[in-house]
Formats: structure tokens, C-alpha cells, sequence
């Protein structure tokens, strides 16, 4: 029970004495609660104290003739007016300015011709939206322009005068469309287009010779642009996670293909004359789609190091699977009808991880299996139950090779005991 206050001089209880606790709490109440304008006045103070390192630091950039300028996390609302600097940043060649909170663009750019030699330009994470400004044009020197993770919708014809464009990236933004005036990049290597609302390229492709990387994942593409074989130089296609239903067979003519990325989308069926020239291909991922065969000519493909199948309706491998010997990682998950690996698996002499947890109807494995001295990991789990079954030879073999073995049942051995 707290104690009684004491009288006062006309003899009222002033109340309770407080506690050692009611103290505590008071204190913590002050510290987790502040004061509205207290907190603005700091937020206030910061901006301004960064906005003065922002300043300051453009000063030393330009003194120094140095050919990067870095503003990144720096909480700025609009950038500076360069007029002063111009002569003195001519150096500039490299411009970032991500994790800003950026958003009118019409001073932005316009405050950025300024700097006449400026080949690289980071605006990613801030706040820029709608259209993207025709202000842009003004720095028509550009060679890379990263826009990622803004809330732009569409992109504006005065991108046509960024004809030294080798570098566009503008993920996790809402644009709908590649506009035709993207044509007059003719130097473009990478193309980032990835979670936007895109659902076709159109013939722009055969405008890209020197195109090396296409990332358009997480899009509403339904259809590979069958320009996509003048891009002879490409080397990475990702355009995971759309609606497509087939391969063009164009593709065959981007025999440099390194990595190709069509996993969640409706593929059906995989051409053969597209696997007889991807002979460089490394990486090839198709999970999630309707496969219901794998070509033979999947032997080809003598560089490939992983292979990514799950979730799709194949009820087997091609025997031919054992010329892949770079194979280092394959995943055969979720194929409710698989149920025939090849004995030729044991050609795989580099394969490290092999996967082919829930397919109910795949029994049994090969004894070249147990040959596999690089395996360092065997998923056969079952979905409710184990039905795959391995000899007890092929466990101690794969063991000895310390691989992990998840699931299935071991054979019994002659003796009647399971070993």
C-alpha cells in the first residue's frame, strides 16, 4: 500500500508520495514518447546538417577534380543548383544519388546538365513518379542510368536522344510498356526491366546487337520476341515469372547464351534446335512450368553446371543426361508422374547435389548412383510417405563419400535385416 501524502498548510493531503516504480515509468514514458515538434526539429536539424555535407562535399569533389561523386543516403529533397561548379565538375563521370527522398525530376535533371561529362547516373530508391521527365534529354551523354525502385509509370520519347545508352535499369517501378524510341540504343548491353508491368518487348530486340544481359523477370510478358536472335551477343536472359507458353526458335541463334532463366512461366515443350546450339549454356532453370519431356539433346549441352526441372510433369530423364559431365546441381522436385532416373546418371562425376524429393512414383534408383564420389547431397523425401528405395551398398558408398541422404528406404539386405 503506497503511503499517505503529507498535509499541506491548510491542512489537504497533497497526494501519494510517488514510488521508486511511478518514477521509473515516468522517466521511460519521456524517453519513448517525445514531443511531436521535438522530433520535427530534430528531423529538421539532421536534413539540414546532411544537406550542408551534401554542399560541402560536392565542393571538395569539384576542388579535386575527382571523377566520382557519391551523395547516396544523404535524405536530400532536391538537388543542388551546379551552375557555380560547372567548369570545376567537368571530372564528374559517375553521379550517385540512390536512397534519396528525390522527387521532381524536372529540377532534377535540369540541375544535372550542368554536368556536360557525367557517363553514369544512380537515382535508384526514391521517390520519383509518373512519367519519367523530358528533362532527361539534357544529359544526353549518359552510358548507364539506374532507376530502380521508384514509382514510375512510363518512360517519355526524349529517351531517344540517349544514344550512348549501354546500361538502363528500372526495376521494382510500374511502367507498361518499352517505347519504340528505346531503338536508338543501339550500344545497350544490360537492359533491366524486372517486377514492372511489361507485357510485351516487341521487335525492339533487333535494335540491341550488343545486348549481353536481359533481366525482365516478375513481368506480363506472354510472348519471346522472335528478334530476340539478332541479339548474338547475349549471355544472361531472365525472364522468369511471366506467361509465356513457347521457346521461339530464334534463340538458337544467341549461341553465346551462358544463362537462361525461364522458370514460372507455361512452356510446355523445349525446342531441340534451341538445345543443339546453346552449347555454351551453364545454367538453365525451368521449374514451374508444363514440361512433360525433356529433349535428348539435352547432351549438348557440355557446359552446363546446374539444371533446375521442379514442378512440372515429366515422368523421366533422357538417358543422354549423362553427357552433361559439368553437371553440378540438379533438381527434379515436384514431378508427380517421375519415375525413371538414368543409369547414365552415373556419368556425372561432378554432380554435387541431385534433388528429387516429392515425386511419389519414383521406386528406385540406379546402382551408378553410388558411383557419384562428388555427391554431397540426396533428396528422395516423399511428400507423406517414403517410397524410394536405395540399397544399402549405395548408402555406405555415398556415405563414405560423406553425401547427406534425406529420405528413402533402405533395401533390406540378403540376410533379411535392413542394414
Amino acid at each position: 500500500m503506497p503511503k499517505k501524502g503529507k498535509k499541506g498548510k491548510k491542512g489537504k493531503e497533497t497526494g501519494p508520495e510517488p514510488t521508486t516504480t511511478s518514477i521509473i515509468i515516468n522517466q521511460r514514458e519521456k524517453m519513448l514518447c517525445p514531443r511531436l515538434g521535438d522530433y520535427y526539429t530534430v528531423q529538421v536539424n539532421v536534413e539540414t546538417i546532411l544537406q550542408d555535407v551534401a554542399d560541402k562535399l560536392i565542393k571538395k569533389v569539384a576542388e579535386k577534380k575527382s571523377p566520382l561523386l557519391s551523395l547516396c543516403n544523404m535524405k536530400l529533397n532536391k538537388f543542388p543548383i551546379l551552375f557555380n561548379y560547372a567548369d570545376d565538375l567537368s571530372s564528374v563521370l559517375e553521379l550517385n544519388l540512390s536512397k534519396n527522398n528525390l522527387y521532381d525530376q524536372d529540377q532534377l535533371f535540369s540541375a544535372l546538365k550542368y554536368m556536360h561529362t557525367l557517363k553514369k547516373l544512380n537515382l535508384s530508391h526514391n521517390f520519383l513518379l509518373g512519367s519519367l521527365s523530358e528533362a532527361v534529354s539534357g544529359i544526353d551523354e549518359l552510358e548507364e542510368l539506374i532507376l530502380d525502385v521508384n514509382n514510375i509509370t512510363e518512360l517519355c520519347p526524349e529517351i531517344k536522344y540517349l544514344r550512348n545508352m549501354k546500361v538502363f535499369s528500372i526495376s521494382d517501378n510500374s511502367i507498361t510498356t518499352l517505347l519504340p524510341e528505346a531503338a536508338s540504343w543501339t550500344k545497350l548491353e544490360v537492359l533491366n526491366i524486372k517486377n514492372n508491368k511489361i507485357a510485351d518487348i516487341g521487335y525492339l530486340p533487333q535494335h540491341w546487337p550488343e545486348l549481353r544481359r536481359l533481366y525482365g523477370g516478375s513481368n506480363l510478358i506472354q510472348v519471346i520476341p522472335y528478334e530476340i536472335g539478332h541479339c548474338k551477343q547475349l549471355k544472361q536472359l531472365d525472364l522468369s515469372a511471366n506467361s509465356i507458353q513457347q521457346i521461339p526458335l530464334s534463340l538458337a541463334q544467341c549461341e553465346n547464351l551462358e544463362k537462361l532463366h525461364l522458370g514460372s512461366n507455361k512452356i510446355e515443350t523445349f525446342p531441340l534446335q534451341v538445345l543443339k546450339c546453346l552449347t555454351k549454356l551453364e545454367e538453365l532453370h525451368l521449374y514451374k512450368n508444363k514440361l512433360t519431356t525433356l529433349p535428348s539433346e539435352i547432351g549438348n549441352l557440355a557446359c552446363l553446371k546446374k539444371l533446375t526441372l521442379s514442378s512440372n510433369n515429366l515422368k523421366g530423364l533422357p538417358d543422354e543426361l549423362g553427357a552433361c559431365s559439368t553437371l553440378e546441381e540438379l533438381y527434379v522436385n515436384n514431378n508427380a508422374k517421375f519415375s525413371y532416373f538414368p543409369g547414365s546418371g552415373g556419368h556425372l562425376r561432378n554432380l554435387k547435389e541431385l534433388s528429387m524429393a516429392k515425386c511419389p512414383a519414383l521406386k528406385q534408383l540406379p546402382g551408378t548412383v553410388g558411383e557419384l564420389e562428388k555427391l554431397r547431397e540426396l533428396d528422395i523425401r516423399g511428400a507423406k510417405k517414403q517410397v524410394c528405395k536405395i540399397t544399402p551398398e549405395m548408402v555406405e558408398a555415398l556415405q563414405k563419400n560423406r553425401c547427406v541422404i534425406r529420405g528413402g528406404v533402405v533395401k533390406k539386405a540378403k540376410g533379411g535385416k535392413k542394414k
